[in-house]
Order: C-alpha cells, then structure tokens, then sequence
C-alpha cells in the first residue's frame, strides 16, 4: 500500500511539474525564493519521490529523468509567454538526478541499519 501511495504522489508531482510549466508565465506560482532555487528544489522533490517510489530502477529513472526536463524545457518553445532555457534544463535535470540518488542513499543507509 505505501510503495502505491509513493508511486502515486511521485506522478502527481510530475502532474503539477508539467501544468505550471505550460500555464502562462503570470499564472505560474511565485515563491520568492530565486528562479534556480525554485526550479532546484521541486525537481529534487520529484526526483526523491520516484526514487523512492521505484527502487532498484535507478538507470532507467535518471535516463527518464533527464529526458523529461529536457521536454518541458522544449515545449515551452510552443508558448508564446515561456521560454526554454538551457540552464533551467541543467538545474532541473541535475536536481532530479540528485533526488534520485539521495532516494538510493537514504534506502540503503536505512536498509543497513536493520541488518
């Protein structure tokens, strides 16, 4: 049931990564924090979220991954009131990466300490 709800949530982040990236630019959420700092932060909450929720995928979630940042980068080509940019693709898709690897060390360390 919890491996569900991780896989569920993890989606739904990605869900909510996808809407505010193709929303008009005034409709996007502000957090006051800075532009790298915001793109940073969520992307390595959805990546833990997936590392957490598929364990042992590693290679397939960092290849998927980086595939999907530099897709929502790509489609704000089609929007008239976003731009895409290659450092928010290297922040988001490091971000990630990264959440993806803290899930990998978390889970280990966790699994270690009930051996």
């Amino acid at each position: 049931m919890f491996e569900k709800s991780l896989k569920l949530v993890s989606c739904l982040l990605a869900l909510g990564l996808v809407l505010v990236t193709v929303v008009p630019a005034n409709d996007r959420p502000v957090t006051g924090l800075g532009h790298d700092v915001e793109h940073f932060v969520i992307f390595a909450v959805v990546g833990l979220a997936f590392g957490a929720a598929y364990v042992g995928r590693q290679r397939a979630l960092l290849l998927s991954a980086i595939l999907f940042a530099l897709v929502l980068e790509l489609c704000q080509l089609l929007l008239a009131t976003r731009h895409a940019r290659l450092e928010d693709f290297v922040v988001d898709a490091a971000a990630a990466c990264l959440g993806i690897f803290t899930a990998r060390v978390v889970r280990g360390l966790v699994v270690a300490q009930y051996r």
